[in-house]
């Protein structure tokens, strides 16, 4: 089968099928019970565990926060839609689960404390080392010791022999190590010893997978609850001013600044003292214990950091402006007492004789306010990190906020976090008097606005000393809610009561009612008098009353008290303003609403002037009646809410007033008299929060025509202004659903539960209409899509990671339960709302539509364009068209119970039957959004399928009849549709993928379900006929697989799934299974343990011993536990006591790996580590004593050196103490006792204690990378007779550099690892295409020859353990080379690669490797394009010179080294990072040199330390310049380098030109440059002065060349020939060529001796002229148009030299050009 062509690279030899067919699934149902008939014990025992049918169905009292649930009061005769809604508060849920589901995947969560039972481990990675006390032969001085390296270079680097056997303690010993007599009794040992605190359940630990990765978890919606926001408590403790002489009484509300809005209810609370109190006792009948709060809950939905807590203070009314009332608080204080005694007792006789006459009437007087947000961030900041789990009870976190998703929620969390909140004290230094003409909510605004930007009062305001005292305490004890219900739990008698106040949420919450709620708050606003003529009225108040009835006695006791007072009452009076016609108000009156509503209801607001002082002889009450207004509570039936500006009516009222608004009332006799002409002048607000109420025009007509259904009403019905007749009802209820989603979002969620009711019931029952039969079951269907869609693409709203709308998820979960029909449906027979023709025939149908109309090529065409069977059906019932959605009714006769099918009640229509009917038959949008959606018709079909099922148990129906052939049909044809929906996703609508996954997801689900209720055989069929339509799809392959393992993946986590897949497939294939089942689990165990076991018993393959080492080495490597470590290291020792010999001979590589795995542990910090692979050393040791003991000393060693090398985190100290245990182990090993182990366990311990001081210098000198090379230069260089251990050092060294970025260096160290291992090879094997020995490697680099030192007198390569390392072969050797040549690429040595690759290729050649051949020349030629391509821009090494100089450098005193850097490093460079380094060293004793000039050591303080710092250059003699020609040979294999120093003969370094002299300095290394160091010692100087003169013709000789190379070059660069130019010919600064000229040739020598030099000097200048002209002629060929007149200046110069030289440049020496005469004599 062809495979995909992007995969084609990938799947090399792998052939993955585009198609499959499923595998025929077995009739379950009726193969089991004919199996179970047969009466075979065997299998009776076999199925014994297949689980009965484990459905529960089942009701669940709704938790209720309080004692009792909210309902309206007793004995009123609720109307239809009140009564749903309580009944739907209050009624328990319903919910649907399975038995045994929690034995399934999904169960994982029930698991979570298991952990808690397990042993703790340790693991290394979280143990910190400790600080070891070191052996003081150990201890370093915290700058590094110079003195160190010496000469010697004849040995290791080992500054003492340090004793093991003193100064250290071992570690403890593992027991019983040696004591076992035979194999049997080691595995025994260990066997028990894994079974030590072993879980007994070992996949039961396995951690739950995270709900949004595993997509077999289905999110269990959460529980729906009255919403909460973040509540915070707070606790009125004091309200003090300055003096006590009368009831004040609080009033607390927070206000959200930012929305502009009061976000909360009013609070009373007043902490009046008993004598206060009493001045009130007239006016207070009685004193309920919940008046008696003092503290409130708030809830706090949207934090923002513009929320205020306001508090109101409030005084009982008394004569005077608040301005003179408040002044006695301003100017006097109680500590006066003495001074001020009489006042404070005067004004408390005035206060007591006021509270007496109008006790019941309030003014304003003060209030203060504090931003709360402020108050809890402070606390959040001072909290205590001990408090980090408790708050105390001062802030609770209820359920999740409704907008959790949204970006204005987003800004606000961040801004204000109030999950970490401490109880604070809220102090309040003084309040603000209140203004009478700024009371109303604006001007609190205003003045929060103001406090917000100054953050302080404004002098306007006045203010009041004051001292409120407010405070966030611990929970609650005693709870009451806002409708005044005890909360649980409840409290003791006579505990003050914490009051809930409710939220008015600054913004829209969307989650729906679930508790009864019904308030009414009235808010008056403003009075406008000012145009009344009439005396009175000034201090004016307003009377609030509800009313049932227009009689007095007909007031309502439905307003909540305040505090210390009644709990409800029938009236209350509003704050009076001293002498103020036109009153701003700001009280906040509270009602419970009755649940039954008439039109009688009403508002009364009654006017009063209150007479504040009594006048004499005047008795009698203080009221004056000013008039009256009123608000019908209803309007047109519904509930009046929003703002009104109503007129007053003076004297009286109108006669049946309450059935009008005031603004409507018909004209009456005798006219009722009007203020201000009928005008609007009280104005007022009126909000309802209500769970009753829906406050939205489309959901109140909707249940309004709902109710009407049921019987009750009189035609024609009113609904608003509408009178519907009841022929029109049929057509207003189609309408009323189909603008259900035109709802506002908020609403429409608030009454979700009850709204889907409502339409289920529609689709379930036909309604009987004006006689005739309505069918609303497809207009109820489609709203019921139209509302899922529009919740699911509300942005406020939250998704699962399912992609389910939470709110339509935790409805389906909690809420939903079957439409009860046994009310409309009558005896005879039942109502169809189709003429059912075959599901089957109808899904077809839709499929071709499909096919029509979307040319979807996954279904295919039916076989004739009209079924048989549809003809004799429509025929049958009298219908032609089977999609017609005309109510037919059917009578139970012509059904007949088919063969297979189900019973159904004949009488009854199912909720299911008629789901699925509507699903199928849908069109257009509709049935593009149910398929969208599908998970909710999924999960809505089974839950209404699973109460079916529970009824149908009862009646013990069996599996196969629980659900009638046809529905069968329709839930086939869905599953079909919806997995070609995928299909089409997928193949024509790719942006689209997230949804056909999301689609894909809810379908498993869906058969899931469907598992656990219907016929499992006609699931697994369902499940067949999916796999087979998704095969047959033409997209790419790793969608289709991922979809499809989704899809299995789902179905296996069926808590039954092991027992199902038993039987689904027939005996005569293999079984098909996604996951593993019991039988496979179990093979699947032995395969694994199979390894070790028969690696463990002898005798065994070589391979399976290699094997198992392999698997316990990578577990070595692991990041393991301390447990599993001791285990791991245990059956490592077995496989050594039984088959050590095996392993040393044939798995010697690996061995290798064990030692340097071992040796790693033994540097544990943690230890027992550290114990358990000492004890593992030993054994190896000890094991391999009779035959392979050299070599494991060989690798041992070498990989403690490769450790020490490489390793960064390496604990020396830990692994010295664990060679004292390996000690310890000899030394108590009795068997061994007379054998040489002992000894020889000594000198190999001996050794590594060597390498571990080696390790201890490195340390020193990690700064210092010279040091350090140079430090494993010369340990490598001690093992020259050991070339393992070598080969091991070279390697470290390689490293080390790479890891610099030394690239050259690093490939000279593996050329040299490479070079001896040639020189094995060439000892042991005669082969013409291997390298003989290092000679074959002096192209490369002559320090290469110094590898041959080690020849065969010194070195036996046969000797066991030597050169047994893997690198010493040809595919080592190889291997070597070609990490070389990719390191000397990376480091731009291309043309060297060339010559590591002419000694590879002939082994490759020799082995015929054509794929590697090929690899290496391409390699090659990009080697050599990279030559041809960057030329001379390629960029070597820069040189330094370096010397050291004082004593304090000890063997370093007076050496001079090379150092090579990487190209274009300045002197600055290389003399900061030295002397940054040696400044740690020597502090202020560093001196750095700053010129070139020989050091005189008499001139130097002996106790400083100085470093000279020069730059050098390659220097070459004549002969070897003819053959370095190109810029790589003047840069490779240097051993001789340069500088130069000026001087006069005056002592001064600079002077006129006839008096410079210059000093060149040769100096020459040890080793050529590069090499595997940076730095090489110099071991020759030579020095030579230049006169005067041969210093001019050097520098003339070196402009010339400049300028013959910058004029010949293949691309001239413009700018460089112009700046050679201008300091050739335009030179005008002193020592230019023309002065040079004029100085040494304007006169003939009066010396002989200097006539060559003259004349040498005068062809210099002769040629350098010549170039000059060329470079000239060249640039005018360069220039651009705008450098004309600079060529012409050019030009101008050239000639004015010329001419100017011509005169010194014609005159000759004579006595140079006589000639030569023959000296004959000679001969």
């Amino acid at each position: 089968m062809p495979i995909h062509p992007e995969w084609h690279t990938y799947t090399i030899n792998v052939s993955i099928p585009q198609s499959y067919d499923a595998v025929e699934p077995l009739d379950l149902e009726e193969f089991l019970m004919s199996q179970l008939r047969s009466g075979d014990s065997a299998l009776m025992q076999e199925l014994g565990d297949f689980p009965d049918d484990d459905l529960e169905v089942e009701l669940v009292e709704k938790e209720c926060r309080t004692v009792r649930h909210s309902v309206p009061e007793e004995g009123v005769e609720l109307d239809s839609h009140v009564r749903d809604c309580v009944q739907s508060y209050t009624q328990p849920w319903l919910m649907v689960s399975r038995r045994c589901q929690g034995d399934s995947w999904s169960a994982y969560s029930e698991r979570a404390s298991l952990h808690k039972t397990l042993q703790k481990q340790t693991f290394e990675s979280d143990v910190q080392p400790e600080k070891l006390e070191t052996p003081s032969l150990l201890l370093q001085v915290k700058s590094p010791s110079l003195a160190v390296l010496s000469d010697d270079s004849s040995r290791t680097l080992t500054s003492s022999d340090f004793d093991l056997r003193s100064g250290l303690t071992p570690d403890p010993r593992v027991e019983g190590l040696l004591h076992f007599s035979n194999h049997d009794d080691l595995d025994r040992f260990n066997q028990e010893a894994r079974q030590v605190n072993r879980h007994p359940e070992l996949f039961a630990l396995y951690p739950p997978a995270d709900e949004e990765d595993a997509v077999e978890i289905r999110p269990i919606p959460d529980c729906p609850k009255e919403h909460m926001g973040d509540r915070i408590i707070i606790r009125c403790q004091a309200i003090k001013f300055e003096i006590d002489v009368e009831p004040l009484f609080a009033t607390l509300a927070l206000y959200d600044l930012r929305e502009k809005k009061k976000i909360s209810e009013n609070f009373y609370c007043d902490l009046n003292s008993d004598q206060f109190k009493g001045f009130l006792k007239p006016h207070t009948p009685q004193t309920d214990h919940s008046t008696l709060s003092r503290a409130a809950i708030f809830s706090i939905t949207y934090p923002s950091p513009d929320i205020y807590l306001v508090i109101k203070i409030e005084k009982v009314l008394q004569q005077g402006e608040i301005s003179d009332c408040a002044e006695p608080y301003m100017v006097m204080k109680e500590t006066d007492s003495a001074k001020n005694k009489e006042k404070l007792e005067k004004l408390r006789n005035q206060s007591e004789m006021f509270c007496q006459r109008l006790g019941r009437y309030r003014m304003p007087f003060a209030w203060a306010t504090v931003n709360i947000m402020n108050v809890i961030s402070t606390a959040t900041l001072d909290r205590d990190t001990t408090d980090s789990d408790s708050l105390n009870g001062v802030l609770e976190k209820r359920g999740q906020l409704p907008r959790r998703n949204s970006e204005r929620f987003g800004t606000m969390e961040d801004q204000c976090n109030m999950s970490a909140f401490k109880p604070a004290t809220i102090t309040i230094s003084t309040f603000c008097k209140q203004e009478g003409d700024r009371l109303s909510d604006e001007d609190l605004f205003k003045f929060l606005a103001d406090i917000k930007k100054f953050s302080s009062l404004q002098r306007r305001i006045k203010t009041i000393p004051g001292d409120p005292l407010f405070n966030h305490t611990a929970r609650p004890v005693a709870c009451l809610s806002t409708e005044l219900i005890p909360v649980k739990p409840l409290a003791e008698k006579n505990v003050r009561p914490v009051k809930e106040v409710l939220e008015f949420p600054s913004s829209e919450v969307y989650v729906p009612h679930s508790t009864y709620r019904n308030l009414l708050y009235v808010y008056p606003q403003r009075l406008n008098f000012v145009n009344r003529l009439t005396s009175g009225g000034r201090n004016i108040t307003i009377k609030i009353q509800f009313m049932s009835g227009e009689d007095p006695s007909c007031v309502m006791p439905v307003i909540f008290g305040k505090s210390n007072g009644p709990e409800f009452v029938q009236e209350v009076y509003t704050p009076v303003t001293y002498h103020n016609k036109s009153p701003d108000f700001y009280e906040e009156v509270k009602m419970v609403l009755p649940a039954r509503l008439t039109e009688r209801h009403h508002l009364l607001f009654t006017f009063y002037h209150i007479s504040c002082q009594q006048k004499q002889n005047q008795t009698g009450a203080s009221e004056t009646l000013i008039g009256y207004s009123w608000l019908p509570i209803l309007s047109t039936d519904r509930l009046q809410t929003g703002q009104y500006c109503l007129p007053i009516a003076l004297d009286r009222l109108p006669v049946n007033y309450s059935l009008h608004s005031p603004e409507r009332i018909t004209p009456q006799v005798p006219p009722v008299k009007w203020m201000e002409s009928h005008k609007g002048v009280f104005n007022l607000e009126i909000q309802a929060v209500s769970s009753v109420h829906t406050q939205d025009n489309h959901l109140e007509r909707f249940f309004t025509l709902c109710h009407a259904l049921e019987g009750g009403v009189t035609f024609p019905l009113r609904v608003r202004e509408e009178k519907i007749p009841e022929n029109k009802l049929e057509h207003e209820l189609k309408l009323s659903i189909i603008s259900l989603s035109s709802s506002r979002l908020e609403p429409l969620v608030l009454y979700l539960h009850l709204v889907l009711d409502k339409l289920f019931t529609l689709i379930m029952q036909p309604m009987v209409i004006a006689g005739q039969t309505a069918n609303l079951a497809q207009i109820a269907f489609e709203s019921v899509v139209s509302i899922v869609n529009s919740l699911h693409n509300s942005q406020e709203l939250a998704r699962d990671q399912q992609g389910r709308n939470g709110l339509l998820a935790t409805y389906l979960y909690w809420v939903f339960r079957l439409p009860d029909s046994n009310d409309v449906m009558g005896p005879q027979g039942r109502y169809s709302t189709m003429g059912r023709a075959s599901a089957t025939t109808v899904g077809t149908m839709l499929l071709q539509s499909r096919l029509r109309s979307s040319s979807n090529p996954d279904i295919p065409a039916p076989h004739s364009a009209e079924d048989t069977e549809v003809k004799n059906i429509l025929s049958a019932k009298g219908q032609n068209n089977p999609g017609s959605r005309m109510s037919t009714y059917v009578d139970v006769s012509s059904h007949p119970q088919s063969s297979t099918g189900g019973t159904r009640p004949s009488n009854r229509k199912q909720f299911h039957e008629e789901l699925a009917l509507q699903i199928v038959v849908s069109t257009g949008v509709c049935r593009e959004n149910a398929y969208k959606y599908a998970w909710f018709f999924f999960e809505l079909l089974v839950k209404s399928m699973a109460q079916h099922v529970s009824q149908l148990e009862k009646q013990d129906v069996p599996r196969r009849s629980r659900f009638s052939d046809r529905f069968k049909d329709d839930v086939t044809t869905i599953v079909s549709v919806v997995t070609a929906e995928i299909g089409t996703i997928l193949v024509k609508q790719q942006k689209e993928l997230e949804q056909a996954e999301k689609v894909n997801i809810s379908l498993a689900f869906f058969l899931y379900d469907l598992l656990s209720l219907m016929d499992r055989g006609f699931v697994f069929i369902l499940v067949k006929n999916y796999c087979n339509q998704m095969s047959t799809k033409t997209v790419s392959m790793p969608t289709l697989i991922s979809m499809r393992l989704e899809f299995l993946r789902i179905l296996c986590s069926h808590e039954h799934y092991l027992n199902l897949s038993l039987y689904f497939s027939s005996p005569a294939s293999a079984p098909v299974s996604p996951c593993p089942s019991i039988s496979s689990q179990v093979s699947l165990a032995r395969s694994l343990s199979s390894p070790v076991s028969l690696a463990l018993s002898p005798p065994p393959s070589r391979s399976v011993v290699g094997g198992v080492l392999r698997v316990l080495l990578h577990c070595l490597t692991c990041n393991q536990s301390t447990t599993f470590l001791s285990h791991c290291f245990s059956t490592l020792r077995a496989l050594v006591v039984k088959f050590g010999d095996l392993l040393f001979e044939e798995e010697a590589e690996q061995c290798a790996d064990l030692c340097q795995k071992v040796l790693q542990h033994c540097s544990s910090p943690v230890d027992g580590n550290r114990s358990q692979a000492c004890a593992t050393l030993y054994l190896i040791m000890r094991y391999s004593f009779s035959s392979n003991f050299s070599r494991v000393k060989m690798q041992v060693t070498m990989s403690l050196a490769s450790l020490v090398g490489k390793s960064s985190d390496f604990h020396e100290e830990y692994l010295r103490r664990s060679l004292r245990t390996i000690l310890a182990y000899a030394e108590e090993d009795t068997e061994m006792q007379n054998t040489p182990l002992p000894s020889q366990v000594d000198e190999l311990l001996r050794n590594l204690n060597s390498i571990l001081s080696d390790t201890v210098k490195m340390r020193e000198f990690q700064e210092d990378p010279e040091m350090l090379m140079d430090l494993m230069y010369r340990i490598a260089k001690g093992y020259q007779t050991s070339p393992d251990l070598r080969l091991t050092w070279l390697q470290n060294m390689a490293e080390k550099h790479k890891n610099r970025k030394c690239f050259t260096e690093s490939a000279m160290c593996l050329v040299h690892a490479a070079a001896l291992v040639a020189e094995y090879l060439s000892m042991l094997e005669d082969h013409k295409y291997l390298p003989v020995g290092s000679v074959t490697f002096q192209n490369i680099s002559p320090n290469v020859l110094e590898e041959s030192a080690v020849s065969d007198d010194i070195l036996s390569p046969d000797e066991d353990g030597v050169c047994s390392g893997q690198y010493f072969t040809t595919s080592g050797l190889v291997g070597l080379l070609k990490q070389a040549a990719e390191l000397f690429s990376n480091g731009g040595l291309y043309e060297t690669v060339n010559e590591v690759y002419k000694i590879i290729m002939p082994v490759l050649e020799a082995h015929r490797d054509f794929r590697e051949l090929v690899s290496t020349h391409e390699k090659l030629q990009r080697a050599f394009d990279n030559i041809i391509q960057k030329g001379h821009k390629r960029m070597f090494g820069t040189y330094f010179r370096v010397g050291f100089y004082g004593a304090k450098f000890g063997d370093l005193d007076e050496q001079e080294f090379v150092y090579k850097e990487p190209g274009i490093t300045h002197l600055p460079e290389i003399s900061h990072r030295l002397e940054n380094f040696y400044s740690q060293c020597f502090g202020d004793a560093l001196e750095m040199i700053k010129d070139s000039k020989d050091i005189d050591r008499s001139k130097l303080d002996a106790n400083k330390a100085y470093i000279q710092i020069t730059y050098v250059e390659p220097f070459f003699d004549d002969y070897e310049m003819k053959d370095r020609l190109t810029n790589f040979e003047k840069n490779f294999n240097l051993r001789r380098f340069m500088y130069t120093t000026p001087f006069t003969k005056a002592g001064r370094p600079r002077g006129e030109l006839n008096e410079q002299y210059k000093r060149k300095t040769i100096l020459t290394t040890m080793h050529t440059f590069p090499y595997i160091k940076t730095r090489i010692n110099v071991i020759q100087k030579e020095e030579f002065d230049l006169t005067p003169i041969e210093v001019a013709i050097e520098d003339m000789q070196k402009k010339t060349r400049e300028l013959a190379v910058a004029t010949h070059r293949e691309q001239p660069d413009a700018k460089m020939l112009q700046m050679l130019l201008q300091g050739s010919v335009g030179a005008t600064v002193n020592q230019g060529p023309l002065e040079v000229a004029q100085v040494f040739l304007n006169e003939i020598p009066a010396d002989p001796k200097l006539f060559r030099h003259h004349n040498k000097l005068r062809l210099c200048f002769k040629e350098f002229i010549m170039r000059c002209g060329e470079a000239v002629e060249k640039n005018k060929h360069l220039i651009t148009l705008d450098q004309k007149e600079y060529q012409q200046e050019l030009k101008k110069n050239y000639n004015r030299l010329r001419e100017n030289l011509r005169p010194m440049l014609e005159r000759k020496i004579p006595e140079l050009y006589k000639p030569i005469k023959p000296r004959l004599g000679n001969r």
